[in-house]
C-alpha cells in the first residue's frame, strides 16, 4: 500500500533536552528546504504560532518545494499562558485563551487549505496529590473542547495523547481517555492523532489503539516513532526498538483501511533531521513491504486460524532468515 509521509517541522529546528541542545534553531525557510530534500516526503505538519506568522510566505514556501500541508499543529504548552494547565486549567482565563488559540489555528488551517488541527494538551497534567482537582478538571476539558469543534464544522481537531511530560502524568494519557472525550463531545470533527511512540510510552499496543480508534471513526492522522517502553518520549526511528508491534500496527492501519497521512516526529539528536527521517521513512517502507510480501489476506488468516500460537512468527521469519 502508498503511504503519505509528512513531517512536524518543528523537529527541523532547535531541539534540546534538559541537558543539551542538538540541532540549532532555523528560520521557517531552512527547515522546510531540508524537509523537502527528503526523499519520500511530500507532507509537512506546520506549528502554530510558531511557524505561521505569515501565512501567504508559509503557503509560497510549501508551493514552492512542492509540499502539501498536511496539518496545523497548535501549541497550547506555552508556559507564559498555560503553566497551570490549558484545557483543563482551574483559571478560566487560561481555558478562553486556551480555546482561542486552537480557534485560531483552525482558521489559519481553513486559510492554507488544510482541514486537520492537531493539539497534544501537555500542559494539563500533575506531578503531585493534591496538585488537581479532577472532579472539575475533567469536565473543563471535555468543555473547552466542546467549545473548539464548535466553532467551525470544516475543520476537524485531532487530539494526541502523551502519558508523561512535561509532567509526571498527563490528563490525556492513553487511548481510553481520548475515546472517552470524544464520546463525551460526540462531535463528527473530532477525533485523534495517534503517536506510535506515545501508545509505546502508555505501555499499549498501538495496533490495538489504531482498531479501538478507528473503530469509531476517530483515527485521522499519525506520528510515527519508536520508543523503549519505558515511559520515556524518546522519539526514535520507527521499527528500531519494538519491530514486531511496528508490523503489527502497520498491518492493522491497512486492515482497517487507513489512508491518511503518516506524519513524523523523529528527534535528530546525533544525526541530522533529514537523515533521521529519511531513515524513518525506509524503515516503515520495508516494513510495509514484509507484509506484502506473506501477503495481507495470508497473513489475516494465519492470525484467525492460529489465534494464540506462533505460527506468524515462523512465516514472517522465513522471509527474513533461511531456516537452520
Amino acid at each position: 500500500m502508498n503511504r503519505k509521509f509528512s513531517a512536524n517541522a518543528s523537529f527541523f529546528g532547535q531541539r534540546q533536552d534538559r541537558f543539551n541542545q542538538y540541532q540549532p534553531a532555523r528560520p521557517l525557510e531552512e527547515k522546510i528546504a531540508l524537509i523537502a530534500s527528503v526523499e519520500g516526503l511530500t507532507g509537512v505538519e506546520l506549528k502554530y504560532p510558531a511557524d505561521l506568522h505569515d501565512l501567504d510566505h508559509a503557503r509560497t514556501l510549501c508551493d514552492d518545494h512542492e509540499l502539501i500541508i498536511a496539518a496545523v499543529n497548535v501549541d497550547t504548552k506555552d508556559v507564559t499562558r498555560f503553566l497551570h494547565g490549558a484545557l483543563a486549567a482551574q483559571s478560566a482565563g487560561a481555558r478562553s485563551q486556551a480555546a482561542a488559540r486552537l480557534r485560531e489555528g483552525m482558521d489559519v488551517a481553513a486559510a492554507l487549505g488544510v482541514n486537520i488541527v492537531t493539539t497534544c494538551p501537555i500542559a494539563d497534567g500533575y506531578d503531585y496529590p493534591f496538585q488537581v482537582d479532577f472532579v472539575t478538571a475533567w469536565g473543563y476539558l471535555i468543555d473547552t473542547v466542546r467549545s473548539v469543534v464548535a466553532h467551525r464544522s470544516d475543520i476537524r481537531l485531532l487530539l494526541e495523547y502523551q502519558p508523561h511530560e512535561p509532567h509526571a502524568r498527563n490528563l490525556l494519557d492513553n487511548v481510553g481517555k481520548v475515546l472517552h472525550v470524544c464520546a463525551e463531545v460526540a462531535a463528527p470533527n473530532l477525533g485523534a492523532n495517534l503517536d506510535i511512540g506515545h501508545s509505546f510510552a502508555a505501555r499499549e499496543s498501538p495496533a490495538e489503539a489504531v482498531a479501538l480508534l478507528a473503530s469509531k471513526g476517530l483515527l485521522g492522522y499519525l506520528h510515527t516513532n519508536d520508543n523503549t517502553g519505558d515511559g520515556g518520549d524518546w522519539d526514535m526511528v520507527s521499527g528500531t526498538v519494538h519491530f514486531w508491534h511496528w508490523l503489527e500496527t502497520l498491518y492493522t492501519l491497512d486492515r482497517i483501511g487507513y489512508d491518511g497521512w503518516f506524519g513524523a516526529d523523529i528527534m535528530p539528536k546525533h544525526i541530522g533531521p533529514a537523515e533521521a527521517y529519511a531513515a524513518n521513512i525506509r524503515m516503515i517502507e520495508r516494513m510495509s513491504a514484509l507484509i506484502e510480501r506473506i501477503g495481507f489476506d495470508t497473513l489475516t488468516g494465519m492470525i484467525q486460524r492460529h489465534n494464540g500460537t506462533l505460527t506468524p512468527f515462523d512465516r514472517l521469519l522465513d522471509l527474513l532468515v533461511a531456516a537452520p
